[in-house]
């Protein structure tokens, strides 16, 4: 049974919306994830799912346990009406294996009489109560067999409260219950799995050891008096059977989820701690090119919250379809259902919302998710495993969202995970370097800064001035510090005890380097010092710099040999265009606003072409090593804007 199609009026912060849920080419369900601000309607979108399946499967057993009697999971409240409405109306449909449809209604109306006026062309069995207290729930079609063919489940995000609709009742716990005829003791609403999923794994591989090993008729001997005598005896082979396979399964999906942490992961596995620990389930790896099992979690409860979650989260679609299907053999790529998830990403770390979750989703095709989500990082994800085999609804209109509204996600991901990477390597090297000597540390803002400063002291010192200065750059390639990541670099090294010195030098053109610049030193504290760069006769009508405006304009648009050069802002007009030579411009114009002028000059080291799309910029790397490494074109540099940086750093490693 799969969700075929939402119809809401009038229903809370859902004015109208239609949603027809998609299928692949093979008739598999794509996964749908409802995006939407708090308040938007996603919520009570998937609670109106979740009852329409109890009042289905109340319409096969006369006792079940997602709502007791004849009460209903989602109360029926005329204040959800829409203000200046007189009702609200959800229709859902669901499609069968055998192709018939199941619909469920639910009406609530001020107005019984004229409702039904209203909705007459849907042929709805309303309630003969309808018109006497405006509140109608109905099933149309049969539902036999729904709940024992398919894995139905529903994971809320009521784990940390009860929203308004949330009829009151007693949380559903493990216990021995025997069932009978027409009474369903299954929760199909997921409220805290953990801990029955922790015991089902363990459920599950000890049943594996005890009762399917293959055992292999043989006629072993031993060695009696220099002559080998037969013995009874017999050959354990590997296990087999129904056990063997969930436990495979589940070892897959652990595999998939730590895949995200450990990248060099081979494969994963359950299996059980010794008594000590009170024979729990254990978490087993063993990486690529090891020959060796190594124990990452003694027990269950050793994993991150969000591991644990995942794990109980995907092995319970498992455990559910096995419970209900009978199957003799179970595969991921077999198991059909619906899954309702309410924000998935909830606790989850940013590499699991984007890379763990979309690949454990993709490992069950035949179950319909239905997810809400506010992480854009797991829509990235979505994107990068399933392509377009996915749809994204936004809340509460039922727009659909297109792959073109992906592009600032994907840079948002670049900022926080890609530069993050390389700022934490950079970080590993420079702690090596605080500690390797005891010479005085420089740490520039920029990347290119520190081949600047470079060159320009060894020009210096090449004429015999400022030979005194001993000192090392940190010299890096990849990130950069940028204006806050110095500070807050500076500023916790400064609270313990260096037995160097530490200087920080900074652009003026950002919070903390301008902020550093009303102070020709500012002392941190144990041996840790900021300055900026200073502000050069040259350039006194800039409101603030970056290093490149420390060379006068003839040297800092020279070209190199394929003529590419600097531009600044201040060269364009208010179009993009190139004031000298308006052949050229800025593609994107946005880059120039509101700076092209000389007091908010702003390097331009790219996206500049002629009109024959020809690139023009150089990049303020390709500048900063071209002057490092003398090139046959920056010979020669004016660095007389450096001397009063210099004379300042020599005080400060004087102190």
């Amino acid at each position: 049974m799969y969700l075929k199609n939402i119809q809401i009026d009038n229903y809370g912060a859902i004015p109208k919306l239609n949603i027809e849920f998609p299928f692949n080419d093979d008739g598999t369900p794509k996964p749908v994830v409802l995006v939407g601000k708090n308040g938007s309607g996603k919520t009570l979108l998937t609670s109106s799912i979740v009852d329409s399946l109890i009042q289905i499967k109340r319409s096969e057993f006369h006792s079940i346990t997602e709502a007791k009697d004849n009460s209903y999971y989602k109360a029926g409240k005329k204040d959800y009406i829409r203000e200046g409405q007189l009702f609200s109306f959800v229709r859902i449909s669901y499609v069968l294996n055998d192709a018939k449809r199941l619909v469920y209604n639910d009406i609530t109306s001020y107005t019984p009489s004229e409702t039904q006026k209203l909705l007459q062309h849907y042929n709805i069995n309303f309630q003969h109560d309808f018109t006497d207290n405006g509140f109608s729930k109905s099933i149309e079609g049969e539902a036999k067999g729904v709940f024992s063919k398919n894995a139905i489940l529903y994971f809320p995000v009521n784990r940390y409260y009860n929203p308004a609709w949330l009829v009151e009742r007693t949380d559903p716990r493990i216990e021995t219950i025997e069932s009978y005829v027409g009474k369903n003791t299954d929760n199909f609403i997921k409220t805290n799995v953990i801990n029955s999923i922790e015991s089902w794994i363990l459920d599950v591989i000890l049943d594996a050891e005890l009762y399917e090993k293959q055992i292999i008729p043989a006629q072993p001997y031993i060695l009696l008096g220099g002559v080998f005598q037969p013995i009874n005896g017999s050959l354990i082979g590997a296990n087999k059977g129904k056990n063997t396979q969930i436990q495979f399964l589940i070892n897959k999906v652990l595999t998939t989820i730590l895949k995200s942490k450990i990248p060099n992961l081979e494969s994963a596995r359950f299996g059980i701690s010794n008594k000590e620990s009170g024979r729990k389930i254990s978490v087993i790896i063993r990486e690529k090119g090891s020959d060796n099992d190594v124990m990452i979690s003694p027990t269950f409860s050793h994993m991150s919250s969000g591991e644990a979650m995942l794990v109980a989260l995907f092995c319970s679609i498992i455990k559910n379809f096995d419970a209900v299907s009978g199957a003799e053999k179970l595969n991921l790529t077999e198991i059909t259902g619906l899954v309702i998830i309410d924000e998935i990403d909830l606790n989850l770390h940013i590499e699991y919302a984007k890379k763990a979750v979309p690949e454990l989703l993709s490992l069950f095709p035949k179950v319909q998710f239905i997810i809400t989500s506010h992480s854009p990082f797991f829509l990235l994800g979505m994107k990068d495993i399933f392509n377009l085999n996915y749809q994204v609804i936004s809340t509460p209109g039922g727009e659909i969202i297109e792959e073109s509204d992906f592009e600032e996600l994907q840079t948002a991901y670049s900022i926080f995970i890609e530069r993050f990477e390389d700022i934490k390597e950079n970080l590993t090297i420079l702690e090596n370097e605080i500690y390797k000597s005891t010479r005085t540390l420089v740490i520039t803002e920029g990347k290119t800064d520190w081949k600047h400063l470079k060159a320009a002291l060894l020009h210096y010192q090449d004429k015999g001035e400022f030979k005194e200065l001993d000192f090392s750059f940190h010299e890096y390639e990849d990130a950069s510090f940028s204006d806050d990541k110095l500070h807050n670099f500076l500023t916790n090294v400064a609270q313990v005890s260096n037995t160097k010195k530490i200087i920080g030098i900074f652009d003026r053109d950002e919070g903390n380097g301008r902020k550093y610049s009303n102070n020709k030193i500012n002392e941190l504290g144990n041996n840790v010092y900021a300055m900026t760069i200073p502000q050069p006769e040259h350039r006194s009508y800039h409101d603030g710099i970056c290093i490149e405006f420390m060379y006068k304009d003839n040297d800092l648009f020279k070209e190199n040999e394929d003529g590419r050069r600097l531009y600044v802002s201040s060269q364009f007009n208010d179009n993009g265009r190139l004031i000298k030579d308006i052949r050229v411009g800025v593609q994107n114009h946005n880059k120039i606003k509101g700076k092209n002028n000389i007091k908010n000059d702003n390097i331009v080291d790219s996206e500049v072409i002629d009109i024959s799309g020809r690139s023009l910029a150089m990049s303020k790397n390709d500048f900063a090593n071209a002057v490092l490494n003398q090139c046959d074109t920056f010979k020669g540099m004016d660095f007389s804007a450096f001397r009063e940086l210099f004379e300042t750093l020599s005080e400060i490693i004087k102190k």
